[in-house]
């Protein structure tokens, strides 16, 4: 069952990404809302609940403006305070007592990011630097559980939406950009959530 489930995961993953290089916006709709749901199948409930916040988030950015905006905003800021919570429960950690100039390259990306946004988020200013700072948690409690994929799965969260950050306020158009944010979110996702299969050892 894990495996179909992650096989199935991977090809949804494929095909959104896909869709999303190519513009075919509508046909997302009935791709991108199965994600998270899909990748949720026989994780831990603090996992689950993290991923579900994720999917309310994807399916609010299928809308258009800024009520759309906000609602995906909210839903992922509300993913990564539980994702840091259902890091923290999978009892691990102490990483970066050990090294903590490990942190330096997330805090300085965070920081120069923020201040290139700055003068050009406007009214959601605020609110994005909110939520950057929830987004740098998640990296950072990844990281400090010393695991390597959860770790690679907290820097790729950071860099999809730094990738989105930087289309939608700063005019950074990238090749297949749409394409490349989706592929960065997914893969993150999945990795930050295979420690959290029900019964399995924690990371």
């Amino acid at each position: 069952m894990a495996k179909r489930t992650t096989v199935l995961f991977a090809a949804l993953a494929a095909a959104d990404a896909l869709l999303a290089t190519t513009g075919r916006d509508k046909a997302r709709r009935a791709t991108k809302p199965l994600l998270m749901p899909t990748l949720a199948v026989g994780k831990d409930r603090p996992t689950q609940t993290a991923l579900a916040l994720g999917g309310l988030g994807d399916v609010a950015l299928l809308g258009q403006g800024d009520p759309a905006f906000t609602a995906g905003l909210s839903s992922f800021l509300g993913g990564h305070v539980a994702w840091m919570r259902a890091l923290r429960k999978r009892g691990s950690g102490g990483y970066l007592r050990r090294r903590p100039l490990a942190a330096a390259p997330y805090v300085a990306g965070w920081a120069g990011l923020n201040a290139y946004l700055w003068h050009r988020t406007g009214k959601d200013r605020w609110p994005v630097l909110v939520y950057s700072s929830a987004l740098l948690g998640t990296a950072l409690v990844a990281l400090d559980t010393g695991d390597a994929k959860t770790a690679a799965g907290g820097a790729l969260f950071l860099t999809s939406d730094a990738l989105l950050a930087l289309e939608k306020f700063g005019d950074v158009h990238l090749p297949a950009h749409e394409g490349l944010v989706m592929a960065t979110y997914t893969t993150g996702q999945a990795l930050l959530a295979e420690g959290g299969t029900e019964g399995g050892a924690a990371v």
